[in-house]
């Protein structure tokens, strides 16, 4: 192992010699400061040669702690002010020539920011250094200028900057004196101007600030420039996906009625109990019209409502014999000592969440029926002998969909639950496709376990049964990296979570971490053809590689980057996880391996 962490250290120290950015990132070298303030133009400052902007040169600026600078000559500054307090286009153009690399209200505070000022060999640079928006102390970020002797102008943004207050933030650049606005540009991507004037608005309500971690280099050609983003800051990024997200649960939500209308009606679906769990089946199920003697659910017509029902003999359920059943209006059957609950929504509002996070577990074809609606069918119930089994028929014989305003819209399904196999079985067979409902028309077919389970998400159930629903809930093996690395090298933890058991009752975790040079981009590479089908390999090579064996499912190594490693330099991970073949809850995995996400390591200057 040790040799083989040389090996890799000096591959990638070797690798890393031959990568090289055209653009210089953040320079490190920013100078004393000149300067805090709310709305302040600070003292002007010599650039130390002479800036080629717009067929002229200017030698000095003035810098404003709003994000921007001045040029001027000769140490004599140009109309112009701090500007407050947000980045326009009409000022940008109006005055003296501007550059804007974040122009809005910002407030350098003393003792948290400052804005530096250093004149290198054919450079200027300016940093706002720990600024924050006007009116908050905190996030802090930090944003810098360059201004080269060849005309080249450089925006950089560290990896905090965001924008949290209302207002325009404007980064661009203009010669002033009345120019032409053109229309906005993307500095996000390679593009050209054939002015000195450009622009990107930003906000916090939908024009989001697309620069962080970057740096745009702007390089002349004629009078304007063509941009270049270069991403400069550190990260820690996750790309693919692990294997295996199971859950105990299975489930469609159709959007509307109209949806669930053409989708379900004259269809059916059904669960047959397997161990603890069913087996969902689409089709094949048959309407049994309610006979003269079955019996309304309730008294009154009622509305979101629950009822118990206490069947002839326990139901089969896979949990165990049911003395009793929940029967609600809104269309599902559950099981269980408290009333179903419905976390995050209500009773008549269908959602994922509600569904995945019920108290009891249940059979659901969950709408807002309205019983209750003058001129509805009823909700009813019966026992039936079909051959040697006895099942309970609970019919929505007409019910009406809520609709707005009331109207007559109604639909017809049935839920059988029999009571001798412990088989579920829902026939629709008129689905109203009336969306009008102020509420929502949505549906949710599915079953759901007792409890929180994993979101599986919402699957096509006319094309994706038969399926065997997991009898418990397995989250994804996942990979995470802390911190990020810069050139100065630094150690990142890498943490695996949720690694399965090696063996059935065994207590022991075991895993693998792997480190490569290359990366198979997502989705990756599907492990089918070994035996793991629906896990992705999401590196190219296994360059470095590290044992983790414990009695957790959780586990960390740790990995030393050397320093001088290139901005731009990427290093990428993925982790495996090891168990006995087919010992999963749904036993797919043959060769006894599940992978995580991949973790695309970035060198940055910060």
């Amino acid at each position: 192992m040790q040799m083989l962490s040389k090996f890799t250290l000096g591959a990638i120290a070797a690798l890393a010699a031959s990568v090289s950015l055209s653009a210089q990132c953040y320079e490190p070298l920013t100078g004393a400061s000149i300067g805090t303030g709310d709305d302040v133009v600070l003292p002007i400052q010599s650039l130390g040669f002479a800036f080629p902007f717009n067929g002229t040169t200017y030698t000095d600026v003035h810098v404003s702690t709003n994000g921007f600078v001045y040029l001027s000559n000769l140490g004599v500054p140009l109309p112009g002010g701090a500007n407050c307090c947000a980045g326009t286009t009409a000022t940008l153009v109006a005055g003296s020539p501007m550059i804007s690399p974040f122009w809005s209200d910002l407030n350098m505070i003393a003792g948290t920011g400052s804005v530096l000022y250093n004149a290198l060999p054919g450079k200027a640079v300016i940093t706002w250094q720990n600024a924050v928006e006007y009116g908050t102390t905190a996030p802090t970020f930090s944003f810098q200028l360059t201004l080269d002797s060849s005309g080249v102008i450089q925006f950089a943004y560290d990896g905090r900057v965001q924008i949290a207050t209302a207002g325009d933030y404007l980064v661009g650049m203009s010669e002033g004196a009345a120019a032409v606005v053109p229309p906005a540009s993307d500095y996000s991507t390679v593009a050209s101007s054939t002015t000195p004037t450009s622009f990107q608005l930003f906000n916090n309500v939908g024009l989001t600030f697309d620069l962080v971690g970057q740096t745009v280099q702007f390089v002349p050609t004629g009078l304007g420039y063509t941009w270049i983003p270069t991403a400069c800051a550190s990260s820690q990024a996750s790309y693919g996906s692990g294997c295996y997200t199971l859950s105990d649960s299975l489930y469609q939500r159709f959007a509307d009625a109209a949806v669930a209308s053409a989708a379900l009606t004259n269809q059916s679906v059904s669960f047959t109990p397997v161990g603890s769990s069913y087996l969902a089946v689409w089709g094949g199920g048959t309407y049994v019209a309610p006979s003269g003697t079955a019996v309304n659910l309730t008294a009154a017509a009622a509305d979101d409502l629950e009822v118990v029902v206490t069947p002839s003999v326990a139901f089969p359920a896979p949990s165990g014999p049911q003395a009793q059943v929940r029967v609600h209006t809104n269309g599902l059957v559950s099981w269980g000592a408290a009333a179903q609950t419905f976390p995050g929504t209500n009773s008549y509002t269908p959602t994922p969440a509600g569904f995945l996070g019920g108290v009891n577990a249940g059979i659901y074809a969950w709408h807002d029926y309205n019983e209750a609606e003058a001129g509805s069918g009823r909700i009813k119930r019966e026992e039936v002998v079909v051959g040697s089994d006895t099942v309970l028929m609970i019919t929505w014989d007409n019910v009406e969909n809520y609709s707005t305003p009331l109207g007559v819209n109604p639909s017809t399904m049935q839920i059988q639950m029999n009571l001798s196999t412990g088989v579920v079985t829902i026939v629709w067979t008129t689905v109203d496709s009336n969306t009008t409902s102020t509420f929502g028309s949505s549906h949710l077919v599915g079953y759901s376990a007792a409890g929180v389970s994993n979101d599986g998400g919402s699957v096509d159930l006319a094309t994706s049964l038969p399926f065997l629903i997991s009898s418990q809930n397995v989250s994804a093996l996942a990979l995470a990296a802390a911190p990020v690395v810069t050139t100065a090298g630094g150690t990142v933890t890498y943490t695996t979570n949720n690694i399965p058991e090696f063996a059935p009752t065994s207590g022991l975790f075991v895993a693998v971490h792997i480190i490569s040079l290359g990366q198979v981009p997502a989705p990756g590479l599907d492990l089918g053809f070994l035996g793991a089908p629906g896990c992705s390999a999401l590196i190219a090579t296994l360059d470095f590689t590290q044992a983790m064996v414990g009695a957790s499912n959780s586990q960390a190594v740790t990995f030393p980057f050397p320093a001088g490693l290139p901005v731009g330099f990427g290093i990428y991970s993925q982790s495996a996880a090891l168990f006995a073949p087919n010992t999963l809850p749904n036993g797919q995995n043959a060769f006894g391996m599940t992978t995580s996400n991949g973790i695309a390591s970035t060198i940055g200057a910060w």
